[in-house]
């Protein structure tokens, strides 16, 4: 399975299936993969017979997935190496509210990668400040230089091979 996380709405696709959140509360859940700091619940969600726990290291920023059944017993982690915005996407033209499409689980058609949840420290390993001043820009729809994120999407490609996330801007 695939899995994507919207941070700000606690959004998570599953392969093209959006699911909402049922719970929100933060607890500690166990320590790091990557450097055995403690990480933070941050959201809830059912999936089928499983419940998803998303939670973010405190230390490292990394995002991982915990899945359990529902007993609370522990099936597998996965680290969250893909981010996505909720966006509307023609729904006002179509009269659909972002409750029917939510509550629907159909297919999210657009998204751009949020890379608030990217630690700026590893984005600076790859691209240069303008290039990732040009990423933000663009996933917040704002005014960009296309020719520094024309450079930047070049370097997509090494940023996943180097840290496993894969962006999509």
């Amino acid at each position: 399975m695939l899995f994507k996380y919207d941070s700000s709405n606690n959004f998570l696709q599953v392969d093209n299936t959006i699911v909402p959140s049922y719970d929100l509360t933060k607890n500690p859940i166990g320590t790091c993969s990557f450097c055995d700091a403690q990480i933070i619940s941050q959201s809830h969600h059912y999936l089928g017979n499983d419940i998803a726990v998303v939670a973010c290291c405190e230390k490292c920023g990394a995002s991982f997935i915990n899945l359990y059944d529902r007993e609370w017993n522990w099936l597998s982690e996965q680290p969250i190496s893909h981010f996505f915005s909720y966006t509307e996407s023609n729904m006002h033209e179509k009269g659909e509210s972002n409750k029917a499409r939510i509550s629907d689980r159909s297919v999210l058609e657009v998204y751009y990668t949020d890379l608030s949840k990217v630690p700026l420290n590893k984005l600076n390993t790859i691209f240069s400040p303008s290039e990732i001043e040009a990423m933000f820009s663009k996933s917040l729809g704002e005014k960009y230089v296309r020719q520094y994120l024309y450079r930047a999407r070049k370097k997509y490609k090494k940023f996943q091979d180097v840290f496993g996330i894969t962006l999509d801007i």
